[in-house]
């Protein structure tokens, strides 16, 4: 039991009253002093969590906004990067592809013309959907004649071999050609005479040329140039797309030029008519056309071709010249 206070004034005041109190004075001191210490450290956490709890409070509405608000700029901007990567590797892509086409088309008729028996190229005129035709009668081979009477109609002619291997079948014998009319009428006297079915006749290095009838070529060249005929080809551009046309003209040649609107002329299917290119749109273009002829060639052929696809286009404009002469 704790003893009473003295109610001594003596002179150590309260502190000398709290150390004169024995042992139990002790322990309580001791118990003081440990809730004080309990105390501050009580006030000292929950100051700690009072800050951890201010830091680590939600977000607002307003904070949310903006968050997403940047988020959907971001995003907006890297979904028209990407589509404008794809359109770009996409509209690259169709040029090249157009470009192969126009180059391909190019390239067989320049291939194909640079071979034709001299001023037998004829075009027909342009319609506004850019469709036309452009004729020609290819060189199977060429050699000089030694012997063709020209004052009165034979049916054979003498000169130096034909060198071509595996000449057989019809074809046409054509000296001095001057102009496409004069080839494809076909009359006598004429440039050109029918060959029925070619075979090589050759004796002591003489070739004779037996034609399928009488025949008189109008003028000699001066060359003494013998040319070798195939059928005419065709190349023709219809309906947005570029053909070939081969062997159709088995009951003749044609004095007007034939076209895909000609009835019964050109052929309509495989192997005769052949696609060379598509998405060919030449409205209000002249696919072909022919250049007057010189005197060391017979002239030059313009393409004007245009490719197109959605909203890409290429247009190549193009000049053959043709080497051959009369």
């Amino acid at each position: 039991m704790l003893a009473r206070p003295s109610h001594s004034s003596g002179s150590d005041g309260p502190r000398s009253q709290l150390t004169n109190r024995g042992p139990n004075a002790a322990w309580l001191n001791a118990r003081c002093i440990r809730r004080a210490f309990d105390s501050r450290k009580f006030l000292s956490i929950g100051a700690a969590q009072k800050s951890i709890s201010s830091r680590q409070r939600g977000i607002t509405l307003v904070e949310l906004v903006v968050t997403i608000v940047i988020m959907g700029i971001l995003a907006g901007g890297t979904v028209a990067f990407v589509i404008s990567s794809t359109q770009s590797y996409v509209d690259t892509a169709t040029r090249n592809q157009l470009s192969a086409i126009g180059r391909i088309a190019t390239e067989k008729l320049a291939m194909a013309l640079k071979l034709a028996v001299p001023n037998s190229i004829r075009v027909t005129a342009a319609q506004s959907s850019g469709d036309q035709c452009i004729e020609y009668i290819p060189i199977a081979d060429v050699t000089s004649y030694l012997d063709v009477n020209f004052a009165s109609a034979s049916n054979s002619l003498t000169a130096l071999p034909f060198t071509a291997s595996g000449l057989s079948g019809k074809k046409y014998a054509i000296i001095f050609p001057v102009s496409p009319s004069a080839l494809y009428a076909a009359s006598s006297p004429g440039p050109l005479a029918t060959v029925t079915s070619y075979s090589a006749n050759v004796s002591g290095g003489i070739e004779t040329v037996t034609l399928s009838g009488n025949h008189l070529f109008g003028t000699g060249s001066e060359a003494q140039r013998l040319y070798l005929g195939e059928e005419p080809v065709s190349f023709c551009v219809e309906g947005g797309k570029l053909f070939r046309y081969k062997n159709y003209t088995s009951s003749g040649l044609k004095a007007t030029q034939c076209t895909p609107d000609t009835s019964s002329c050109l052929p309509t299917s495989a192997p005769n008519r052949a696609l060379i290119a598509d998405t060919l749109i030449n409205t209000s273009r002249t696919a072909f056309s022919v250049a007057a002829s010189r005197l060391q060639s017979t002239g030059t052929v313009r393409l004007d071709l245009n490719f197109s696809d959605g909203s890409e286009s290429i247009n190549i404009r193009h000049e053959i010249q043709i080497p051959n002469a009369p």
